[in-house]
């Protein structure tokens, strides 16, 4: 490999609606742990699922109750601030429950991932794919894989990747990775 003097410091920032539980439903299910300082309610989808097709039934979060007689989502009214106990009657299907804000929208978890890299100033631009011209203001390299969007975290500084380039060697294996955040 090529010695890139790539540092350990820097994470790949995933960032997913929160999740008390993702699976198919028992009378009791295990539930996740509540996001800490968070007011909220929660958000519980219903699919149908290779053999766990039946969406008819309840979903009783805390002390409200959730009638479902199909698969769909449906929002919980009251304002939780612990992880509420969470029963089922009726249901064979796939449930996520997540956790919302007071207004409606999802409340995000993020997951910190080290890499290593090493990032520069690099006040450049290219041209997008839909024709538009884009300024950057970092060089990262990498030995990590990353995907344009992905979050690249240093410090205090969130880089966001708008280009990514593979760097493959003459056998077509990819050394480190080049992107413009």
């Amino acid at each position: 490999m090529i010695d890139l003097y790539l540092v350990p410091g820097a994470y790949k920032v995933t960032k997913v609606a929160a999740s008390l539980f993702d699976g198919t439903l028992t009378a009791s299910p295990t539930i996740c742990s509540w996001p800490s300082g968070i007011t909220g309610r929660c958000k519980v989808t219903l699919s149908s699922v290779t053999s766990h097709t039946d969406c008819a039934g309840t979903v009783t979060i805390g002390s409200e109750t959730l009638t479902f007689t199909q698969a769909g989502t449906k929002l919980t009214t009251t304002s939780l601030t612990a992880k509420p106990i969470v029963s089922s009657s009726g249901l064979d299907c796939h449930c996520h429950i997540t956790v919302i804000d007071t207004g409606g929208a999802d409340v995000v978890a993020e997951t910190l991932t080290a890499i290593n890299t090493r990032i520069e100033s690099y006040q450049s631009g290219f041209y997008n794919s839909q024709g538009i011209w884009t300024k950057t203001d970092s060089l990262i390299l990498s030995d990590t894989s990353l995907s344009i969007g992905d979050i690249v975290r240093k410090g205090a500084q969130n880089h966001i990747i708008k280009k990514a380039d593979d760097n493959p060697d003459l056998g077509q294996e990819s050394d480190f990775y080049t992107y413009l955040a």
